[in-house]
């Protein structure tokens, strides 16, 4: 079935997970638009219930910023996909992937977003903690300037 198996978005997760990427990265944190509807744009904040979270960052990996486009669902199920220009990749927790051989915690990498790789973030809750892991690994290729590093982090939550 994908991403959620079914399970609705859990508005109060995206929201704790934009609220850490502001406590962790401060000035860092650009701006933050959030969807409502699937194929609808990112927007302003107006309601309750979301879709997705955008989180514009900067510095970027190699560029001068980029974004974060934040799900969750409430099974658990999370994707953190990041972009800039010329580069992105994608963690994620797919309880649908369990009787697969993808794994349920998984990365998909530069230049091979349909590769399922085995994720260096083992956690699945709380969406505090897997976000500070997330930011963790983007921050180790930001600093070195080498995306390589996003998925070689050890030691991760």
């Amino acid at each position: 079935m994908g991403l959620g198996d079914g399970s609705p978005i859990d508005s109060e997760a995206i929201d704790e997970s934009v609220e850490q990427m502001r406590q962790q990265l401060g000035n860092g944190v650009v701006n933050v638009r959030f969807r409502y509807q699937n194929g609808h744009p990112f927007t302003q904040r107006d309601g309750e219930d979301l879709r997705a979270a955008r989180v514009t960052v900067t510095p970027g990996i190699h560029e001068r910023g980029g974004y974060f486009d934040i799900q969750w669902w409430e099974n658990g199920d999370y994707k953190y996909h990041y972009r800039e220009e010329g580069l992105e990749f994608r963690f994620g927790r797919e309880a649908a992937n369990e009787p697969t051989n993808k794994p349920v915690h998984h990365f998909h990498p530069p230049r091979n977003l349909d590769a399922h790789t085995q994720s260096c973030i083992g956690i699945e809750q709380p969406p505090k903690l897997v976000t500070i892991a997330v930011l963790k690994t983007w921050w180790t290729a930001v600093e070195n300037g080498d995306e390589n590093l996003v998925n070689a982090q050890n030691g991760l939550p």
